[in-house]
């Protein structure tokens, strides 16, 4: 009885082990000449188009229920955001800015979506409802506040500014309020930063223009416990947490151009998803539907 258990066991530990591995990646590449928005599937040789439309269509951000997705797109005109399903069907105009809209992403209730306006001289986070209603603008700098995103919990806007000469971590509440730097780097870059799916850490890349480096970085929330999973060389930027907090995926152009990787925390394992000639990054998770 014993013997049987253990094997029932170590088959179940094998099943869920690599787990991230078969989720499905959202990315954005210019492998058909312009920007559109792919996702790849486990076990799938290439990826599909959810966009296929002559605009420049980037920056894909999943819904938490995996179900949609938002992303930039100037079909109409000035850049702004719109909604599609995860298969790419019955896309929408969610936004009607006179300015350029950059940056959006998920309150963690699927409710809000933060993004950023781009008024040239100064870019400036705001958030509203998922429909694109109740708009409120959250920084006023004359500098370039970027890459917002909502704390678990809600409570927190964690975001990227050059407020200081160069980029830092910041946050701050959900209302504009109580902005504060995480972590102050003298010689390099935060960026890209991003909160795990508990709240506890954040992943960034720091980045070295004088190099043309960037590696993933890790620290605890307050800024401590700083750890680089990423190997020295080359760039490796955007880091986007899987739903476990157990893997990140990130774009890296360690082989030549960007391609999309996952990297296991613990093992430090990585894996390449993307094999093309063309740019492939801003790499996202989809989540698993869960089952009733």
């Amino acid at each position: 009885m014993n013997i049987i258990f253990l094997l029932f066991l170590n088959v179940l530990i094998s099943s869920q082990s690599g787990t991230n591995q078969n989720l499905p990646i959202v990315f954005y590449s210019d492998r058909t000449g312009n920007s559109e928005i792919f996702i790849q599937y486990p076990g799938k040789d290439e990826p599909n188009n959810l966009t296929n439309n002559p605009s420049q269509d980037n920056c894909p951000a999943v819904s938490p229920d995996g179900k949609r997705i938002a992303f930039l797109s100037d079909r109409t005109g000035i850049q702004n955001i719109f909604l599609m399903e995860r298969n790419g069907n019955n896309v929408i105009q969610i936004t009607e800015s006179d300015v350029v809209i950059q940056h959006p992403s998920w309150s963690p209730d699927g409710e809000n979506i933060c993004f950023v306006k781009d008024y040239k001289s100064r870019t400036e986070v705001w958030m509203m409802n998922a429909d694109g209603s109740n708009s409120k603008r959250l920084t006023l700098n004359q500098c370039r506040d970027v890459r917002p995103f909502l704390s678990p919990d809600g409570s927190k806007v964690l975001f990227m500014s050059n407020r200081n000469g160069r980029f830092e971590a910041y946050t701050m509440d959900t209302n504009g309020r109580n902005q504060h730097m995480i972590k102050n780097n003298p010689d390099q870059h935060i960026v890209f930063p991003v909160w795990s799916p508990d709240g506890k850490k954040i992943a960034y890349s720091l980045n070295s223009m004088e190099n043309l480096t960037a590696e993933i970085h890790i620290m605890n929330s307050d800024g401590s416990r700083d750890l680089t999973i990423t190997n020295p060389g080359r760039r490796n930027e955007n880091p986007s947490w899987s739903p476990d907090g157990k893997s990140i995926t990130f774009q890296s152009e360690r082989d030549g151009n960007f391609e999309i990787y996952i990297l296991d925390i613990e093992t430090k394992d990585q894996k390449r998803i993307t094999n093309n000639s063309g740019w492939d990054g801003w790499p996202n998770f989809v989540p698993v539907e869960l089952k009733k």
